[in-house]
């Protein structure tokens, strides 16, 4: 399905019904994907487990179907592993391979930098595997840089790139 330029929410995760689709899609990308484990996802992609973390934001598609997702870390957050003091962190961006294109993942990512800076934040942090390079592109365009002296070593094998983004 062709969902280029069409109308979208972006919302904060609140209903059941939300975090069941969004915990869906994660599970379809990262495991489907090869990028998680399914034990990791099972112990991690969890409403108990991401919501006292920050906030789960999601994109919906005009029928109200939610075709992505991403977490936007609280300050302090367990889950943050690259953010340092007055820097905001977001995670776990994930949207369905047949939305990828229509402009789903530049508005969540978006709505993180929103967030962000309404927080006056100093900047807005990712990491991401090597092989997500669609997903480099995506931050490049929104104005993300590499930041390749705050890489690190992941424990499953791979580098974790940085990227960031200053604010203000």
């Amino acid at each position: 399905m062709n969902r280029t330029k069409e109308r979208m929410e972006i919302r904060t995760a609140t209903t059941d019904s939300d975090w069941q689709q969004a915990m869906a899609i994660l599970q379809r990308v990262y495991v489907g994907e090869g990028y998680s484990s399914p034990e990791r996802a099972d112990s991690t992609y969890q409403r108990a487990v991401l919501e006292p973390e920050g906030e789960l934001l999601v994109v919906a598609d005009s029928t109200g179907t939610i075709i992505g997702t991403a977490l936007f870390l609280a300050e302090g957050s367990t889950l943050g592993q690259i953010a340092v003091p007055g820097e905001r962190e977001f995670r776990l961006l994930a949207v369905l391979p047949d939305a990828r294109g229509s402009g789903a993942g530049a508005a969540l990512v978006q709505a993180c930098v929103d967030r962000a800076v309404a927080e006056d934040a100093i900047g807005l942090v990712l990491w991401t595997r090597p092989d997500m390079t669609a997903a480099q592109r995506l931050y490049e365009r929104l104005l993300f840089e590499r930041a390749p002296e705050r890489d690190q070593a992941d424990p499953r094998g791979f580098q974790r790139l940085v990227y960031q983004r200053l604010l203000g």
